[in-house]
């Protein structure tokens, strides 16, 4: 059976990565909550968003529903409190493994505390996404 994996929060240089997560079998959803990025998502990934309001209980009830296997969470431009939010709420939606995806080392502890699994540091996005399949393949089955 094929991982499901939910996208948290990723950029657009990100996409190639996503798709050709699609095209190589995984069951990727994409979490559309944020206004700023809904238009773009919604152009790219229409059929697998999971819209729902940016609040705490929307989304832990939204994911929570579907089951992920895996989510990734790729800090970008915004304040990193939204993205130790979306580790703390998708870890509490349990999600089996959450994996923020950062440029900074310092804000590590910052992310497990909040519920990251894993932590992948890494200045190149793909690095980011080198990374992230070796640990995605863990929950691929044989």
């Amino acid at each position: 059976m094929a991982p499901k994996l939910l996208v948290a929060a990723f950029a657009a240089e990100d996409r190639s990565h996503v798709d050709n997560a699609i095209r190589n079998g995984v069951d990727v959803r994409i979490l559309d909550c944020f206004e700023d990025t809904h238009a773009q998502v919604q152009s790219w990934y229409k059929h697998r968003c999971i819209h729902v309001p940016a609040h705490r209980l929307s989304v832990k009830g939204a994911v929570q529903q579907e089951r992920f296997d895996m989510a990734v969470i790729r800090e970008g431009n915004h304040d990193f409190v939204r993205t130790a939010l979306l580790a703390q709420t998708l870890r509490d939606a349990k999600v089996e493994e959450v994996v923020v995806l950062s440029c900074d080392h310092s804000k590590i502890p910052i992310y497990r505390r909040c519920g990251a699994h894993q932590v992948i540091v890494s200045e190149n996005p793909l690095d980011f996404w080198a990374q992230f399949d070796l640990v995605s393949m863990s929950h691929v089955s044989a």
